[in-house]
């Protein structure tokens, strides 16, 4: 009898200790009982269960688990303060290097491309465009060029070591204004890649102006003595990786920026020059077996900072947000200005916008309209996943009813492309509704989500399957997390593009019903798991998990929720 209360009184001691304070098993099942069915209750013990056969392994010399950070923290701050008692102060060397070195928090802002305002110059080239003809757009300074269809697009092709002027009607004067900005899309081959020089002038019709040229290597960017590689890649042009590039040129009164897709290589604060025109000159021999193409070169003149032209305006209008040909997938290089808008809400909290997409006259206008206002959505849902509120912002698509060019030039077809943000008090109520959030997530708080998971199924929620994306944006689910917390969360995105990684904002809260932890923007790539108690995602241990997104096949995704979590679909 006394060795069977001893048992009972080690099991309990033990339990105990594995939840690190003193507490009553029963304690820990009613935690689950008031949003469980039984079943869960029953995975509730037996995750208890589990803990505490972890607890009595370790204490007969079985292999602790592994502590949070947090945890771990504590434990070296206690350490140290142990050492201070136990040491005089000729240790205080010692104890410095027991403490662990805090990484430095760096903000850099390494993306602040905004195209100008008005395009100046474009040339794409055109569909229109003859394969083998010299390209309509430009004139030839010495090389050859000539048009070629690179995967279906029609792209500018050296020959053999060609040079390019735009060919305008006033090239022999200055025609880059004090505020401009330029871009292409430059390929490189594998092997020996080559290089493009871009110099700001004209080199047929004007006088060179001792402005030292841009030299574009496959991963690094050189001006005069500037240069700096792609983070993460080497300069040298042998054995490259090749590829497309995209090449942004930012000049501000005397500032010159250069960046490769999407980040910011050169920074001269002081360029000394005074750029006049454009020659691209693109090293390509005819004996070579490495490429040069180049395609959508754009010139264009820049403007007012966002937040004056809302003063000015009432609107700001963007034809720097880049999407896909016929398409609603943004570019990487429409980051620049999203980024400028983002801070500028973040700025001003009372400021609310319309995202309104629109079209050059290219198509039907039924085609038009409905792209326009896909882009809008798109452009809009991306601010959400960056944190901006829901009720914030509103989209619309109008296609080509709204020009703000003439449509018969390929400079005025790119002025009427563009992304605007008009000024709203609040959402806008001739926008469609915002369909990626909703006030069912704001409304609940811990008791309301209690009381709704007692009569809410719960279990696995599909993503996608074959026919496409089942889990649509604005869709809240709330959850019992594997360490016995209440929350919720809702689905900002599924991105089909990058293996249907899953975007949601969530809170999970403490049994008083405080935040225990929460994020406007929690990615979780496919296939990978997700702990909602702490807002992690990756590798973590089977007991952490509160679910993971699996994927039978390529287009079949689920969120699996683990033995001892629940989740729950709120109807709208």
């Amino acid at each position: 009898m006394k060795k069977g209360i001893f048992i009972t009184l080690l099991f309990t001691f033990c339990f105990a200790l594995v939840n690190g304070q003193v507490v009553e098993p029963e304690k820990v099942v009613k935690k689950q009982g008031t949003r469980r069915a039984n079943n869960k209750i029953e995975r509730g013990v037996d995750k208890g269960f589990d803990k505490l056969e972890e607890g009595i392994g370790s204490l007969f010399g079985k292999k602790k688990k592994k502590k949070k950070a947090a945890n771990d923290e504590s434990k070296n701050t206690s350490e140290n303060n142990e050492d201070s008692n136990r040491n005089d102060g000729n240790n205080s060397n010692e104890r410095v290097e027991k403490q662990v070195a805090k990484k430095p928090d760096v903000v850099w802002n390494k993306f602040d491309f905004v195209p100008g305002d008005v395009v100046i110059f474009e040339d794409g080239p055109a569909v229109t465009e003859e394969n083998g003809e010299f390209p309509s757009r430009w004139d030839l300074k010495e090389g050859n060029v000539e048009i070629a269809q690179v995967d279906g697009e029609n792209v500018i092709y050296s020959i053999e070591h060609g040079t390019i002027v735009p060919y305008l009607k006033n090239a022999k004067e200055d025609y880059l204004p004090e505020i401009f900005t330029i871009e292409f899309d430059a390929f490189f081959g594998t092997g020996y890649s080559g290089r493009y020089f871009i110099s700001f002038f004209d080199a047929k019709n004007q006088r060179c102006n001792n402005n030292d040229r841009l030299y574009v290597y496959v991963n690094s960017l050189t001006l005069g003595s500037s240069s700096t590689n792609y983070p993460g890649k080497s300069k040298g042009n042998w054995d490259a990786v090749g590829g497309w590039r995209h090449i942004s040129i930012a000049f501000t009164k005397g500032k010159m920026k250069a960046y490769m897709d999407d980040t910011r290589l050169i920074n001269i604060p002081h360029y000394e020059a005074n750029p006049t025109g454009l020659t691209i000159q693109m090293e390509k021999y005819a004996s070579s077996d490495y490429e040069k193409y180049i395609k959508n070169i754009r010139i264009a003149k820049g403007g007012v900072k966002y937040y004056d032209r809302v003063l000015q305006d009432g609107k700001i209008i963007c034809n720097g947000i880049r999407f896909d040909v016929n398409k609603a997938s943004l570019k990487p290089e429409s980051m620049g200005p999203i980024n400028k808008i983002y801070e500028l809400l973040q700025k001003q909290p009372d400021l609310n916008f319309s995202v309104e997409g629109h079209t050059d006259s290219d198509g039907d206008d039924a085609s038009n309209k409905s792209l326009s206002e896909a882009r809008a959505k798109v452009v809009m849902e991306k601010l959400i996943q960056m944190g901006i509120s829901s009720n914030r912002l509103s989209y619309a698509g109008y296609g080509e009813s709204k020009p703000l060019d003439n449509n018969s030039t390929p400079e005025g077809k790119a002025n009427n492309r563009r992304v605007e943000f008009v000024k709203v008090e609040g959402i806008a109520a001739s926008a469609k509704p915002n369909t990626s959030g909703n006030s069912i997530f704001d409304s609940l708080d811990r008791k309301a989500i209690d009381t709704k998971m007692e009569s809410l199924p719960d279990g696995n929620i599909p993503v996608s399957n074959q026919s496409g994306i089942l889990l649509k944006n604005g869709t809240t689910i709330i959850y019992g997390s594997s360490d016995g917390n209440l929350g919720k969360m809702e689905v900002l995105n599924v991105d089909e593009s990058d293996n249907y990684r899953l975007t949601v904002r969530y809170v999970t809260y403490n049994d008083d019903g405080s935040v225990h932890s929460k994020s406007d923007h929690l990615d979780i790539g496919g296939t990978y798991t997700c702990d909602l108690d702490e807002g992690s995602t990756g590798d973590m241990t089977r007991s952490e998990e509160d679910f993971w997104l699996g994927r039978p096949d390529a287009k079949t995704t689920t969120i699996v929720q683990r033995e001892n979590t629940g989740f729950y679909v709120v109807p709208n």
